[in-house]
């Protein structure tokens, strides 16, 4: 009987340890600076449509991270992460109307993290749409380094910490283009 614990014991060790572990994103945190960007360059409320994420990429399945999977806490996966933050930070600078004419929508790309060097992109489709006709249609990508370390225990906290970060700088990105400041307009 003892040895039968001992030996459920250690199999049950090697499953935990062999699972690695699922790490959640943050929430997202909004940018008084995005907020700022979009009340000064923006009079036109917007609806926040889907945002899709491209299939068969991390954006999807999930970021592996050293044997441990960092997946959005928003709606399964990063599409919707990032429809979250955009609808937020609208939200936030009073430019969010869901009967709006207007529409942002888009798709993930792809976004990924790497936890040895400390570094993360996203690359997302930002599309504006009235009435049906396509008023603002790009590519944005952001990407952001961050110290890291060889141990785990450090590296995976810090990417994960960071990922809302990324997010935030493609958001950025989006808000200074003239281009879509005046799709919103």
């Amino acid at each position: 009987m003892k040895r039968n614990l001992s030996l459920t014991g250690g199999v049950a060790a090697l499953v935990v340890a062999m699972s690695g572990c699922a790490l959640q994103t943050p929430a997202y945190q909004v940018s008084i600076e995005n907020i700022d960007t979009l009340k000064k360059t923006t009079t036109q409320p917007a609806k926040v449509g889907t945002f899709a994420a491209k299939a068969g990429t991390p954006a999807v399945q999930g970021i592996s991270m050293r044997g441990s999977t960092l997946s959005s806490s928003v709606g399964g996966d990063y599409g919707a992460y990032l429809r979250e933050a955009l609808r937020q930070e609208l939200e936030l600078a009073k430019r969010l109307n869901a009967s709006a004419d207007l529409e942002i929508s888009g798709e993930l790309l792809n976004t990924d993290v790497d936890t040895g060097v400390g570094k993360g992109f996203i690359d997302a489709r930002f599309v504006v749409t009235q009435k049906g006709q396509i008023r603002f249609d790009k590519v944005k990508h952001a990407d952001l380094e961050w110290e890291t370390s060889f141990a785990a225990a450090i590296a995976l906290p810090r990417a994960q910490q960071n990922y809302p970060l990324i997010v935030q700088r493609l958001l950025t990105s989006l808000y200074a283009d003239v281009d879509f400041q005046n799709a919103l307009k």
